[in-house]
């Protein structure tokens, strides 16, 4: 680090320090903030994974049932009966200023049975539970990203708060002292000049 040691770079060097300071308070409350979050947020997502789990396997039991009750034939022909077309749409929103993701899905019956319900009560269920199943997907994927960006940026938060308080503040610190002591250096020398100077005027006169 390259200064000059005079009075007013030991001043802009002690403002500097103080706003290191400050940011490094803010740094270490933000990174506090983050943990906490993501400590809460993760057990948010294994609650939802474990949901989905259940609703999957709910979903391929009934695909199942309905395989054994209705017949491959019957449960494809059904299949084909119905179109179904997901739009999906991610918007970020600001959470403590880092942008996270807010999906929202929306599912379209372009193409589905004329009829409220199939004449299979288990192809009903079965489609049911895999539209329950997509819908427990897209909640997840938002909580997951969710997870990652935090994870990301407390990732920067802790390299920024190390930089900080382990490099620059104490880089600067030894800048102040290393002028402090050089401007103590040169007022001692000037008194003793001084004093030289009048010693030398009394013994003239």
């Amino acid at each position: 680090m390259k200064f000059i040691k005079s009075k007013t770079q030991l001043l802009e060097l002690k403002k500097d320090l103080q706003v290191m300071e400050e940011g490094k308070d803010i740094l270490q409350h933000k990174r506090n903030v983050l943990i906490k979050e993501i400590l809460k947020h993760l057990d948010k997502v294994e609650k939802a994974r474990q949901e989905l789990n259940i609703y999957v396997q709910k979903a391929y039991a009934m695909l199942k049932k309905a395989y054994m009750e209705e017949g491959k034939d019957s449960v494809k022909e059904e299949v084909e009966t119905t179109s179904l077309q997901g739009t999906v749409e991610a918007v970020e929103k600001s959470f403590i200023g880092i942008p996270v993701p807010s999906i929202k899905y929306q599912l379209n019956f372009e193409k589905f049975p004329i009829d409220a319900v199939s004449e299979s009560i288990f192809i009903d269920l079965a489609r049911t539970a895999f539209i329950d199943a997509v819908k427990k997907v897209m909640e997840l994927s938002e909580m997951e990203i969710k997870a990652w960006r935090l994870a990301e940026e407390l990732k920067k938060t802790v390299i920024r708060v190390n930089a900080v308080e382990k490099y620059y503040i104490p880089m600067y610190k030894k800048a102040i002292k290393e002028i402090e002591t050089a401007l103590e250096e040169q007022e001692l020398e000037f008194l003793s000049t001084i004093k030289k100077l009048k010693e030398r005027k009394i013994r003239t006169f």
